[in-house]
């Protein structure tokens, strides 16, 4: 059978001909680049050979140090492709109007708004590399012990720090991410963005290694339509939307950037742009709002984890543990554990026993406990004792149901109340007797040593005679006949919630309730189990109630727990406090851009909080963990531990 050469195979020719002479002319204008590409190139391409020559020495041997080898290998591969990507992307650009395709540094701007600076920020890296440590392996599973039950892992759907931990720290990814050590918004899906002047709008570039765990490239309407199933009013997410409500709209601009455009200025428009969880639109988009709300465990992102077993009509749920499997498809560097198993134990005496048995690597201690075993030299020579305040601390408080619980007033309606409520407790025996003196009396939501605290506020006194006396203001009278206090003839009495896994609540309820008949008030405890903590916020079926919050961010967005617009849609303000002196100093905060300005607004509402007392807030708490020396790499930052850093030594796989 013979060859024709035709009409088409000529003018296939003849535009491969001219596509060439394209390449080659804007080749010629950036000699650097191509000869930084051509090298990068031939480099990759030894080392794609090398590693496929130890991809199959290591199938027939096993051996780990060849695994080893090869992971170290394919991350510098992959890093060199990105050079690739970005220097072949300048090479062939073509120039765009009022502006040019590539920057100074060979970098491409091609795709984005002329006039305005291109950002390209350090990429996140890990802070203590642990494919330099001599002992270096990979493998192994890590096994972290929760202190109380987590119901959900469905990415916006979940209610806890647990949910976070596993969905945002392991399982998925956003465009941005803060510093371990400096706290600086980093690059991580975004390899460049671009930020308005005005503050009107920002875009982004996605990487374009970036995949999803089943290989499916992460795209700009992915990000759409995270922000799309977020402000679905179908979808219970709304302590979600109350943080990205700064976000008007999101539009895909091209495959791989992406714009967002916001409602008004305000100072965490980038941040909430950034740090938003990209979830892939190919596997969620199958579901309906009723199965996304009763989710328990779909769960699919771009991160270095994934579920080890994601079966939408098997999925996990609460009471088995979860594991989850180092993504292969990782388009970053992949972290040396192979296996992470996250499991409960809801008693602290039995959490400890079964870590010092060695069934698991790390857990969350209390402060009894960290006083009791640093004090071990056994304990010490096996494990790691750590105490530190980091931007995820956070403090914890009592709150006072501001609003109705199952349609009756609360007696906490009225701040003098809740003011007399907070003279009632020594939060410094508190301290000391029930935290071990680790930590510091709070006196309102911000980190102490942050910018947003007001450091001219001291803690409201232990002081029941202030406590007798506000009550008696608020109407609130002793009966004489049986001694509890009274008014409109309806006694005095109120249920404290506390989580069933917590014994310092629990020394805490016993201690309130004790404080309660000093002067006349029937305190009543509640212990419910943490897996539906979510369900009596969200019901606001609660008179008082005791919890923690930590933050994400290093400056909060004071709108997701304290306006008034966070009550309705199972929003996080769940004491239903509404004060129109803090929702305007809130609004007023989120909209003023200038650093000192913001602060003074936070400093003052930090002086509402103290006269209004929507919370008690207790005590300002260090993170207390205690990690196995079984594992190496373990390092303490200011945004908590990255536990991707971690391995077991290869003595020990």
């Amino acid at each position: 059978m013979q060859s024709k050469f035709g009409l088409k195979d000529f003018i296939l020719y003849v535009l491969v001909f001219l596509l060439t002479i394209t390449v080659v002319f804007a080749m010629r204008q950036n000699d650097r680049n191509f000869e930084r590409l051509s090298a990068l190139e031939q480099q990759n391409d030894s080392m794609v050979q090398t590693l496929s020559q130890i991809r199959d020495e290591f199938a027939k041997t096993g051996n780990e140090l060849v695994d080893a080898l090869s992971e170290t290998l394919r991350a510098e591969v992959q890093v060199i492709q990105g050079q690739i990507d970005r220097l072949g992307d300048s090479a062939s650009g073509i120039s765009v109007s009022e502006g040019q395709s590539i920057d100074a540094e060979g970098r491409d701007i091609s795709w984005a708004r002329p006039g305005v600076p291109v950002v390209f920020p350090r990429q996140y890296e890990y802070i203590n590399d642990p494919f330099e440590a001599p002992d270096y392996s990979t493998g192994g599973e890590f096994i972290e012990t929760f202190e109380a039950q987590f119901p959900k892992i469905t990415p916006y759907f979940y209610s806890d720090v647990y949910g976070r931990r596993i969905v945002d720290e392991s399982v998925c990814e956003q465009l941005g991410r803060y510093d371990p050590q400096s706290l600086e918004m980093v690059g991580l899906l975004a390899e460049a963005w671009q930020i308005d002047p005005d503050g009107e709008w920002m875009r982004a570039k996605i990487n374009p290694r970036a995949r999803f765990s089943d290989g499916v490239p992460v795209t700009s309407a992915d990000v759409k339509f995270t922000y799309d199933l977020v402000f679905n009013p179908q979808h219970e997410t709304e302590r979600f939307r109350s943080t990205l409500n700064v976000i008007e709209s999101v539009e895909a601009i091209s495959e791989r950037v992406v714009e967002f455009r916001f409602t008004t200025q305000n100072f965490s428009n980038v941040s909430a742009a950034l740090t938003m969880t990209i979830i892939p639109k190919h596997f969620y988009e199958q579901f309906q709002p009723s199965q996304l709300n009763q989710a328990t465990g779909l769960l699919m992102g771009s991160g270095p984890y994934r579920l080890e077993r994601l079966d939408a009509s098997n999925q996990w749920s609460q009471g088995r543990d979860l594991v989850l499997v180092r993504n292969e498809n990782y388009w970053g560097r992949k972290p040396p554990i192979q296996r992470l198993r996250f499991k409960v134990i809801q008693d602290n005496v039995a959490r400890l026993t079964d870590f010092e048995n060695g069934n698991s690597h790390m857990m969350r201690g209390v402060s009894e406990q960290y006083r009791s075993k640093t004090s071990d030299p056994n304990f010490m020579a096996n494990n790691y004792a750590e105490q530190w305040i980091n931007m995820r601390s956070g403090f914890g408080f009592i709150a006072w149901n501001c609003g109705e619980n199952n349609g009756e007033p609360t007696p906490f309606a009225d701040a003098r109340v809740r003011r007399a409520m907070t003279h009632l407790i020594d939060r410094e025996r508190v301290l000391r007797d029930f935290a071990n003196g680790l930590g510091d009396v709070a006196t309102g939501p911000f980190p102490p040593a942050g910018p947003m605290n007001n450091p001219n506020i001291t803690p409201r006194p232990y002081d029941l005679d202030a406590s007798k006396r506000l009550l008696d203001e608020a109407g609130w009278l002793v009966r004489e006949s049986d001694g509890f206090r009274y008014k409109d003839g309806k006694r005095f009495e109120f249920e404290y919630t506390i989580s069933t896994s917590s014994t310092f609540s629990e020394d805490v309820a016993n201690y309130l309730a004790d404080q309660c008949k000093k002067v006349g008030i029937v305190c009543t405890i509640r212990k419910i189990d943490w897996a539906i903590f979510a369900e009596t916020l969200d019901a606001r079926s609660f008179d008082a109630i005791t919890m923690q919050w930590s933050q994400s961010s290093p400056e909060s967005d004071p709108y997701q727990l304290w306006h008034s617009n966070s009550i309705a849609n199972r929003g996080d303000n769940f004491v239903q406090w509404s004060s129109p002196r803090a929702d305007e100093l809130i609004e007023r905060g989120r909209r003023t851009l200038d650093d000192t300005e913001r602060m003074k607004i936070w400093h003052e509402l930090h002086e509402v909080f103290y006269e209004e007392q929507p919370y008690t807030f207790m005590l300002n708490s260090p993170w207390i963990r205690f990690i196995s020396r079984d594992v190496s790499n373990v390092h303490t930052y200011p945004i908590g531990l990255d536990r991707n850093e971690m391995y077991f030594p290869a003595d020990m796989n």
